[in-house]
């Protein structure tokens, strides 16, 4: 919660990510146009819609209506097919399944990913940008309102100007349909996980469609004592307001409520440097530590169709989150001899209001024999933090500080609820970005092809946060392009490149906030689509260098907040390569994963961010047998390398999943996965690894479910 207490590599600059990218999904009333989305879907009265991932279009990385062939970066889909095999309901666990990302689970409540070496700071719904606070996704995001996640790994020059050239991450939301279509499912699974969700889309009339979503989940875990409830709800509104103006309206809310709610981890080790034995469901966390989030988003598109080759869209999206956990943090690692324990605890109130607004043109010009696409925008996002903190009443040890009864007895995690001081407001931060873009695919023949455009960004960001003062104003120009030759029909190869522009909310030991990230990003390689454009391959190797990049140095006490980390600005280079196949290799097999290696080195050419696995694969696959019944089995792997931190290691290792499907009748339809079938253990982060904490992953759990749909 508190900036200071967030860990030592953690706390890049919420506004830093506060990114507006051209807005890319398209209404279905509104598929006329150019680069429209009806023919890039495909649907059958039994079937859900199921978006192809090969030929859907991919707007994320430029701003342009490309697809995977015309975009010169790396790409991944995660489908509503996909979604549904593998029960894929938390974003967390969809993006496992991401070829080159990283999932860190560090706490139950609060998680952070990175890619190609560094984190994700570049989130978007709908091509517009609303990204995580502070970095960390809070709670666990649902993914039943997304029709698919692309996942654009690399460069983001164009769409937000600002921010690190890891992954760009695109829900794509669910939206009214032109037919009447509905489904309801039930879900169960291990320790006491239920859960139903019902999506229902009606057409009104010939132009107009109205989508409503709904879903509730609880659980235990296999962490003593945690459990959670999720409710989500969203409406979307859809039409023609005249033949060339379409308007998309929507709303919708998640409710996230948690207890025995960890923050940092467990201390992996005694004090002596002794390891500690725990049961993989040890928790850090008592009864009481609780995290309950709720988040409202509202938004408007409204579209004008100039002809049949441009379009002016303006979006406006609200959103706005608020939490009020009771966490505790381990401040000290246990005493073997005397099982002294001290931790930390505070109550906290969050306030996150944010209104973006977005307003561009795009289509295409003809010129020289060839069409040409361009779009070009101006985008303006206001963010206002307000956040509240209510230490624990002195008892002797500081304030905040708690003392745990015996670590070495029994009942260690058993600590009656302290006694908190009144919440004082500990940050009040505005932070405000303006952006120009204009992006452009230029094809020079029918085979050579050019991806160029410009970004210029402005930040300023003004108020307090925990005793920092905050007033800073930054502004840069990003250019960004990339070059594509079709090899041969099925083949192309490609490279590009973007510079970097990141400013930073850490402090060094002097108190003096550091310089914005600068560097440049540079990645090239090949791209084909076989088997009548079914199946997508693409092998890339990427060059990132990020100067003066915020490493933790110390930490400091501080008498108001608890502990103050400073750092310096470190210079990291990450080198890689990535390869990665998607697709059909028959019309009932379903293939997708890659594989990843890389280096990340820091200005004295030391390996740096341990943490990070130098090699990952991602692999799944799913075949069906239509004439039984639709049958379906498959499994997914995800496997990653050794992970050493000096202080803590993670050997390398896998983790397998099953799935079977199956139609009971028509349109019922009965599913089970079953995760880590091997039941390996393994550290569900090592992000702290280096300072000796962490916590377990998962054991294995199954989850059955039962839709029913027409």
């Amino acid at each position: 919660m508190k900036q200071v207490d967030h860990g030592p590599s953690r706390g890049l600059l919420a506004a830093s990510a506060l990114a507006l990218a051209i807005a890319c999904a398209t209404p279905a009333w509104a598929a006329d146009g150019p680069e429209g989305g009806q023919d890039e879907v495909q649907a059958s009265a039994s079937d859900e819609i199921i978006v192809t991932g090969i030929n859907a279009p991919v707007t994320t990385s430029t701003g342009l209506p490309l697809k995977f062939m015309e975009t010169p970066q790396s790409v991944t889909i995660i489908d509503q097919k996909r979604i549904q095999d593998y029960a894929l309901t938390s974003i967390k666990d969809l993006l496992d399944q991401a070829v080159g990302v990283n999932v860190e689970r560090a706490e139950t409540d609060r998680t952070t990913f990175n890619a190609r070496g560094f984190d994700v700071t570049n989130f978007q719904i709908d091509g517009i940008g609303l990204p995580l606070i502070q970095n960390y996704a809070y709670g666990d995001t649902d993914s039943f309102l997304y029709e698919r996640i692309d996942i654009i790994r690399g460069a983001n020059g164009l769409t937000t100007g600002i921010g690190n050239p890891s992954a760009t991450i695109n829900y794509v939301r669910k939206r009214p349909s032109d037919t009447l279509h509905a489904n309801a499912s039930a879900y169960f699974g291990s320790w006491n996980k239920w859960r139903v969700e019902g999506d229902v889309s009606v057409p009104i009339g010939d132009d107009w469609g109205i989508r409503v979503i709904g879903a509730h989940e609880e659980s235990d875990s296999y962490l003593d004592r945690y459990n959670y409830n999720r409710d989500v709800i969203g409406i979307v509104l859809s039409g023609r307001i005249t033949p060339n103006l379409t308007l998309t309206a929507g709303y919708n809310r998640q409710d996230h409520d948690s207890q025995a709610a960890s923050w940092i981890g467990l201390w992996l080790y005694y004090s002596d440097g002794t390891p500690i034995n725990y049961a993989r469901s040890a928790n850090s966390a008592p009864r009481w530590a609780t995290w309950p989030t709720t988040e409202h988003q509202a938004y408007g598109e409204l579209a004008y169709a100039l002809g049949s080759d441009w379009t002016i869209k303006g979006v406006l999206t609200y959103r706005n989150y608020l939490d009020a956990p009771r966490i505790l943090n381990p401040s000290l690692p246990p005493d073997k001899a005397t099982g002294f324990y001290l931790a930390d605890t505070s109550e906290f109130e969050t306030n996150n209001n944010r209104v973006l607004g977005d307003l561009y043109a795009s289509g295409v010009v003809r010129a020289f024999g060839q069409e040409h696409k361009l779009t070009f925008g101006l985008s303006y996002a206001h963010s206002h933090q307000l956040q509240y903190q209510g230490r624990a009443v002195d008892t002797g040890f500081g304030l905040g500080a708690v003392v745990f009864p015996d670590f070495n007895g029994p009942n260690r995690w058993d600590i009656p609820l302290p006694t908190y001081n009144p919440k004082a407001l500990a940050q009040d931060q505005t932070d405000k970005l303006l952006r120009a873009y204009a992006a452009s695919q230029i094809n020079f023949t029918d085979r050579l092809h050019l991806v160029a455009g410009a970004s210029w960004a402005r930040l300023d960001s003004s108020g307090f946060n925990y005793g920092q003062v905050v007033d800073t104003s930054r502004s840069k120009l990003n250019p960004y392009a990339g070059v594509l030759f079709d090899l041969t029909s099925f083949l192309t190869a490609y490279a590009s490149y973007t510079s970097i522009f990141m400013p930073q909310v850490e402090y060094d030991v002097n108190h003096v906030q550091l310089k914005p990230v600068e560097g440049t990003n540079m990645e090239a390689g090949l791209k084909a689509n076989l088997l009548d454009k079914r199946l997508y391959l693409s092998a890339t190797v990427f060059k990132t260098q990020q100067n003066g990049l915020a490493s933790y140095v110390s930490q400091v006490p501080d008498p108001v907040y608890g502990t103050f980390f400073a750092y310096e600005g470190v210079d990291t280079t990450a080198k890689g390569f990535e390869f990665e196949v998607a697709g059909r290799i028959t019309p009932n097999w379903d293939v997708s994963g890659g594989f990843t290696t890389l280096s990340l080195k820091d200005q004295a050419g030391a390996d740096t961010r341990l943490f990070i696995p130098r090699q990952s694969i991602k692999a799944s696959t799913t075949y069906t047998i239509p004439a039984l019944n639709k049958l379906s089995f498959g499994a997914q792997l995800r496997w990653q390398s050794k992970v050493d931190t000096i202080t803590t290691v993670q050997p390398a290792y896998a983790v397998l999943d099953l799935m079977a499907g199956v139609d009971v009748v028509d349109n019922i339809r009965a599913s089970i996965v079953v995760r880590n079938v091997t039941d390996k253990l393994y550290y569900a982060s090592l992000v702290y690894g280096v300072y000796g904490i962490s916590q377990y992953a998962a054991p294995r759990s199954f989850t059955a479910s039962l839709s029913y749909r027409f």
